[in-house]
This record gives structure tokens, C-alpha cells and sequence, in this order.
């Protein structure tokens, strides 16, 4: 098989496979985790199928037709950094779904929580290797629609519904901008593939000195700043650790949230060597990762201090690949890229103890935690390697990159000068020296220490080992990486960073360079780091008391206050701008929409009746219509409820009646059975109120009413008999135009079919929709009646 067939394999494996996850769990019943694990083995066996060729420096792109009217294929885009992000997502899914046979309880929707992890996979797999924004944004947006599916998967916890909410809030409408930041690059470049933006440097040059490159910049970075939690953007993070500990590792720590890192280096080459790259880039992520390591110290939830860490980790990724000048636009890929990986095997391996000490000590709150090292002493052995790497202790792979983090501080603050030459390194420092303090943390506070046996269960052990075998084998990786990082620097971190730099890349990673800036800074942040650790409690003490007195400091204040007061505002804000009568606005709405369509209808065409409109009317059609007027009026004059009901009712049949005799039958019985039925509801209704109109309309207000239907009608009238202009004429059949357009412009030989779904396709949609919300809100009240 080509590579184009193998990743698309790869993508649409995991979709197909949840769609038979409910079919593999009548089989294998509370095992149907290992059949998931299984479609996550394969996809990873696929993408590993064409890493030999990217290895070697190759990257290759495969399309088919999808959107031609457009411009749009489907098609996929090999390179180091989609190989590297592809082998992460379906490489920890395994680990993931294995690990979870152990930790669901078998009395759990197995089915879709599966189902779930696989669309999730498919989704990270689709966006990585996606050629085209438009594609990428579909898979985007696939990723938070999933991800809010997993972090809400306890839909009885008000606290998993509110964390579900608030990720798809903010990571779908930072999606959604970011997908207005890809249509502007549209605007400027034509295309809308990223392959042929990235290998065109006249097309980056021009897209640097355009007018929209900083408002085209600040779009896609929004998008991808959400996505990974940075900035303000943030606080969606740690309420989404309310999901399945697994899913906390999968999502938020090795996948889900590495997306907007990944869209961040994807468009490395087209945005950085500027200024603007450097100060929204490496600010954004700065700032963030000194704020979430601060903010770590006061979280009590295991899973809390991990969700902070995690931000401030992406944090760290961020900066460096914002590190840039323009004779250097490179300067901390490198570095980037391999704490990229890093960080997803200490990360998942730390969740992955999380969700081993919850299921043993019954809790997550780490005060109530300590002295586990001996029930739980391999675990203790685990955890110590997932938090040491995350401190930055040599030789694990933590302490590889966080060099590389340093050296690249230096050579950023060298090339902007003073005063950046000693701020850009001792931002670094400082988010090393949080990192290290939390990081200690966890292992003191859950594993060192006194046995608290007022909070803790009598007898805690060593978990399954279906759950202590994946956290270990992240451990072992941990450990392999750092004593040999040769193997993924030249196997994989290669690759990826040339796939950014365009350009071959060669590292030499190793864990002694002689007494450089880059290592006296690691000596300041152990030093000062211990420093820290010894004033932990009280810095966690004095965050509660400010944010106690302070409570608008919080970007979750404002976030809770506009979500929670949105039905308060927006009844606020109707209120003061219709005070008046519905009837008030409906005739304003009327009179302004046949404005709207009259004035540009005169000035486009002239006449506004047709001079070759057709006025001969059978004798038949004349009565019918007659009648039809008829009827009509004695529906609006009629004093009670119940005439005018029948009134109304029988211009409906008679409208019927003229279907049958313009030869459409089927439009016909449709009417028939909808006006039966309409009818019978209003009488239902109607003879449990008052049978007599209450309202009476003034001369002057009936006069008013009048002339508005009036206009409404003739306006609607003229409308219709414009429609047609230039196709047939007026009141003439239009079957031939279906007829002859229907196989040239559809493909479709089943002309009602045709007419439906392609000629009458938004319309047929509006249907659908109009529907699909019906049919909720029935299933709804039902349901809510038999929970009664």
C-alpha cells in the first residue's frame, strides 16, 4: 500500500471501530477494553508503517476529490511533526484503553466510554496529518466535540457537566476564530493548502508584508492557545480533570491539549522571524508558565496539581517555539520538539499514579495522602520517575530537554541584547524552579512521610497490574529516552524538527556540556527550587486568602459570571431594547423585510409585474381561488374561535383541491393529512378557553393591520413571480429545467430525490433540523416525566 492509503487507514480505523465497539462488547462483555486497545495497536502499527520514510528525510502528500467547487481535497501530509504528534495520540491511546480494563468499573457504560476514546483517537490522528485548514478544522473541532463527550462522561456529576461545557465553550469558539484566521490566509495566499504555503517562500514572504499578517497571526494563534490552555484560555483545563482519570491522561496531558502546540509549530515556518512571533508567542506562554506552576501550589487534588502542571508545561513548549529573531526563526524548535515527547510520557505516567492511588486510597486529596511507599512500593518507584523527569533530574528525559530549554533561553536573550539577556533566562529559571517544587510535591505528599490512617482505608495494596504495567512501561520510556536519546532524537525529534524548519536538522543530546550558562541555571533551580519547597504550604496559604478577599482577580469570575448571568443579561438587555408589544415588532419586522426586497427588486429590474404574465384563468381555478378569498376573510372577521378554526381549516383543504388539479397528488395528500391534523389539535385546544375573541381592534388599528397584510402579500406576490425570470416564464412548469440540470449537475436520476437533497438542499436541512429539535424536546419531556 501507498503511504496516502496507510494514513487514511489509520485515520478512519478508530471511527469504524467505534462504531462496532457495541457489537465487540456483546462478545467480550467487560473486556471490550482490549478490542478498543487493539484498533489503537493497529493505527499505531500504521503510522509507524511510514516512519521509516520521513526518517530519512522525505515527507509526502496524497489527496482525493472532496470539495472541487471549492478547491478542497481530502489529503493528508507526512512529515517529522505529523509522525511525531500521530505515533503520541495512537501510541498512549494503547497505553490508555489498557489501562482502563483495570480502572472502569464494570458496571460503567463500557460501550461508549470506548466509543468515545476511539473518536477522540481518530480525531488527533485526522488533524495531524491533514493537508488542507479546512480539514484540519473539521478534525479541530471533532477533537473538543469528543473531548467534551469524555470529560462529561459522568453525566450524573453537576461538576463533569460543568467542566464538559466550559472545554467546548472555549476550545470550540477558539476554533472557530482560528478558522476565521485560516480564511483570511485564504484571502491572501489561494489556496488552502499547507504544504503549498509552507514550501513557497515568495508566498510567506508576501503573506510577512501583508496588511492582515498580524490580525491573520492573532486569529490562528487564539485558536491554538485555547486548545492548549494558555493565557487566559487556561481555566478550562483544570475543571476538565472532573473525567475518568484515564481520559485525564489522554486527553490533557499527552493529546488533546498538545493540538494547539502542534498547530503552533505548524505554522512556525509561515509566521515566525517577527517580532510579532516572538511577542504573542513566547509572551503568551511565559506568562503562563510562571501564573499555572504559582497556581499549582494551591491545588489539593492530586489531579488538580497535575492539570496546572500540565498548563504550565504546555507553557514551556509555547515559549520555545515562539523563540525567534529573523536571521535565527528557529531558535527553540529544537528543544520544543523534544520536551514535546517528553512530556507526554512523565505527564501520562504521572495521571495514570493518580488514577492508581484514587482507586487504592479511596481519594485524591493529598492531604489526606502520605506514607504509601510501603503498601504501594512499586507504584512509589513509578511515580518517583514521572515526577523526577518532570523536575528536571538527570538522567531521565526531563532533565534532557529542560537543558535545551535553558540553552535556548540564553540564545534568545542573546540575540534580543540587554535588558532580555538576563529577563528571557530567568523567566526560564523561575518556571523551572515552580516545576521542581511541584513536582517534589507530589511524591512527599502522597508517598513520604506518616501514614494518615484517619483518612486512608485499612488495608491499601499494589493495584492490578492491567493498571501497573502501562504506568510502568511510561516509567520505562522515561528512563530509555533519558539514558539513550539517541534513539528518539534521531529517529524521531529529527524528522519532526526538520518538518518545521524545512530544512535538514541534526542534534547532539547528551547529558554533560562542560559548565555552560544552561547548566548553572539547572544548579540555581535545584538550589532555589528546595528554597521553595520549604515555603510551599505557606505560599498555597497565602493564593487562598487573596483569592478569598479578591475574588475577581480569578479569570474564572468572569467566565462563571457571564455564562451563569447569560439568561439575566439577555433578559436585561430585551427588555430595555423592545419594552413594547410583540405585535408592535412583528409589524416592524414585516414592513422592513418587504422593504428590503422591494427596494433592490425596483431598482435591479423595473417592472415588478412581468410583461409577459400570463392572466388567463380557467373557470375552475377562478372559483377555487375566489372561494379560497373567501374563505380567508371569514377567518380573520369571524367573532369566535371554533368558525374561524373551520374557516381556516377548509382554505387548507381547498388549497388541496388545487394541488389535485395542477397534477400534484403527492403535495396534495401531504396537505390533506397535515390540515386534518392541525385541525383536530386546534379544536382540542381551543374548546378549553373562552370561545370569543377578547381583543377589539380600533378602526384605526384594523385600518393599520389591513394595509400591512396587504403590503405583505403583494409584495410576497411579486416576489414570486419574479423568481422565475430568466429561467421560464411566469406560472409556467419548471419540471424541464429538473428534468435537463438534474444528471449534469447532480449525478442524480431520481428527479425528486434530486430535487430534495441537491436543487432544495438548504431547505431540506432547515427541515431536518426543525425535526431533530422537535423530536429532542419530546424525548425530553418523557424523559423527564418518567425520572418524576
Amino acid at each position: 500500500m501507498n503511504s496516502f492509503t496507510v494514513i487514511a487507514l489509520a485515520i478512519f480505523l478508530p471511527f469504524l471501530s467505534a462504531a462496532t465497539v457495541p457489537l465487540a462488547q456483546k462478545i467480550l462483555r467487560h473486556r471490550v477494553g482490549w478490542f478498543a486497545s487493539a484498533m489503537a495497536f493497529v493505527s499505531f502499527l500504521l503510522i509507524a508503517y511510514v516512519a521509516p520514510v520521513v526518517i530519512h528525510g522525505d515527507t509526502f502528500t496524497g489527496a482525493v476529490s472532496w470539495l472541487p467547487s471549492v478547491g478542497v481535497e481530502f489529503s493528508v501530509y507526512i512529515d517529522g511533526l505529523s509522525l511525531l504528534i500521530g505515533l503520541i495520540a495512537s501510541g498512549i491511546g494503547i497505553i490508555i484503553m489498557s489501562y482502563s480494563n483495570g480502572y472502569m468499573s464494570h458496571k460503567e457504560d463500557l460501550s461508549r466510554y470506548y466509543q468515545y476514546l476511539l473518536l477522540f483517537m481518530g480525531s488527533m490522528i485526522g488533524m495531524v496529518f491533514s493537508a488542507n485548514t479546512i480539514q484540519l478544522f473539521i478534525f479541530w473541532e471533532l477533537t473538543s466535540i469528543t473531548s467534551f463527550l469524555l470529560i462529561g462522561f459522568w453525566r450524573h456529576r453537576p461538576l463533569s457537566i460543568y467542566g464538559a461545557t466550559k472545554s467546548l465553550i472555549i476550545t470550540a469558539a477558539g476554533g472557530l476564530i482560528m478558522f476565521i484566521g485560516f480564511l483570511i490566509l485564504h484571502s491572501i495566499t489561494g489556496t488552502f493548502d499547507i504544504p503549498t504555503i509552507l514550501h513557497d517562500s515568495s508566498m510567506i514572504e508576501n503573506i510577512k508584508n501583508h496588511d492582515l499578517f498580524l490580525v491573520t497571526l492573532i486569529f490562528i494563534f487564539i485558536g491554538a492557545a485555547a486548545k492548549s490552555a494558555q493565557g487566559p484560555f487556561y481555566i478550562w483545563l483544570p475543571n476538565a480533570m472532573e473525567a475518568p482519570t484515564p481520559v485525564s491522561a489522554f486527553l490533557h496531558s499527552a493529546t488533546m491539549v498538545k493540538a494547539g502546540v502542534f498547530l503552533i509549530a505548524r505554522i512556525h515556518p509561515i509566521f515566525s522571524g517577527t517580532e510579532a512571533w516572538f511577542l504573542l508567542v513566547s509572551g503568551t506562554g511565559m506568562a503562563t508558565m510562571v501564573l499555572a506552576g504559582f497556581l499549582a501550589f494551591r491545588q489539593n487534588d492530586i489531579k488538580g496539581i497535575l492539570a496546572f502542571s500540565t498548563i504550565s508545561q504546555l507553557a514551556y513548549l509555547v515559549t520555545m517555539y515562539g523563540y525567534t529573531t529573523y536571521h535565527e526563526p528557529g531558535i527553540g524548535v529544537a528543544a520544543a520538539t523534544f520536551h514535546l515527547l517528553n512530556h507526554a510520557t512523565f505527564k501520562a505516567c504521572l495521571f495514570l499514579v493518580a488514577g492508581i492511588v484514587a482507586h487504592e486510597a479511596a481519594t485524591r486529596d493529598i492531604r489526606k495522602l502520605g506514607g504509601l511507599r510501603h503498601e504501594m512500593p512499586l507504584t512509589f518507584i513509578v511515580a518517583s520517575i514521572g515526577a523526577l523527569a518532570m523536575a528536571g533530574i538527570p538522567p531521565l528525559n526531563g532533565f534532557l530537554s529542560k537543558e535545551m530549554f535553558y540553552k535556548s533561553s540564553v540564545e534568545m536573550g542573546a540575540a534580543l541584547g540587554f535588558p532580555f539577556s538576563i529577563i528571557v533566562p530567568a523567566i526560564a529559571v523561575v518556571g523551572g524552579v515552580l516545576t521542581f517544587a511541584y513536582s517534589i510535591k507530589l511524591i512527599d505528599g502522597i508517598f513520604l512521610g506518616k501514614r494518615k490512617d484517619e483518612f486512608l482505608p485499612h488495608h491499601i495494596h499494589e493495584a492490578p497490574y492491567v493498571m501497573l504495567i502501562p504506568a510502568g512501561l511510561l516509567s520505562v520510556l522515561v528512563i530509555l529516552f533519558g539514558l539513550v536519546p539517541s534513539i528518539p532524537v534521531h529517529n524521531i525529534i529529527e524528522p519532526a524538527t526538520s518538518g518545521i524548519l524545512l530544512e535538514t536538522a541534526h542534534l547532539h543530546v547528551t547529558h554533560w556540556h562542560g559548565f555552560t550558562p544552561a547548566f548553572m541555571m539547572t544548579i540555581i533551580t535545584f538550589v532555589l527550587g528546595l528554597l521553595i519547597y520549604t515555603k510551599y504550604e505557606s505560599l498555597a496559604s497565602w493564593q487562598d486568602r487573596l483569592n478569598a478577599s479578591y475574588p475577581w482577580i480569578s479569570v474564572n469570575y468572569y467566565y462563571d459570571a457571564i455564562v451563569n448571568n447569560a439568561r439575566t443579561n439577555a433578559y436585561k438587555v430585551s427588555s430595555f431594547v423592545q419594552p413594547g408589544f410583540v405585535k408592535t415588532y412583528i409589524n416592524a419586522l414585516l414592513i422592513l423585510t418587504i422593504a428590503l426586497i422591494m427596494i433592490p427588486l425596483i431598482v435591479l429590474s423595473g417592472d415588478l409585474i412581468p410583461q409577459t404574465l400570463n392572466f388567463d384563468v380557467n373557470p375552475y381555478e377562478a372559483l377555487l381561488m375566489l372561494l379560497m378569498v373567501v374563505a380567508a376573510i371569514a377567518a380573520t372577521v369571524l367573532p369566535k374561535y371554533i368558525p374561524a378554526i373551520i374557516a381556516l381549516s377548509s382554505l387548507g383543504y381547498m388549497v388541496s383541491l388545487l394541488f389535485i388539479y395542477l397534477k400534484a397528488p403527492d403535495l396534495a395528500l401531504t396537505q390533506i393529512l397535515v390540515e386534518t391534523l392541525t385541525t383536530i389539535i386546534f379544536l382540542l385546544v381551543i374548546v378549553r378557553i373562552p370561545q370569543t375573541f377578547r381583543e377589539k381592534l380600533s378602526k384605526a388599528n384594523l385600518t393599520r393591520d389591513v394595509f400591512i397584510s396587504g403590503l405583505v402579500s403583494v409584495g410576497v406576490f411579486i416576489v414570486l413571480i419574479n423568481a422565475t425570470q430568466g429561467i421560464v416564464p411566469p406560472f409556467e412548469s419548471l419540471s424541464h429545467y429538473f428534468i435537463e440540470k438534474s444528471v449534469s449537475l447532480t449525478g442524480g436520476h431520481n428527479l425528486v430525490n434530486v430535487i430534495l437533497v441537491d436543487f432544495r438542499g438548504y431547505d431540506t436541512l432547515g427541515e431536518i433540523s426543525v425535526l431533530c429539535l422537535a423530536a429532542l424536546g419530546v424525548y425530553n419531556l418523557i424523559h423527564s416525566r418518567g425520572e418524576r
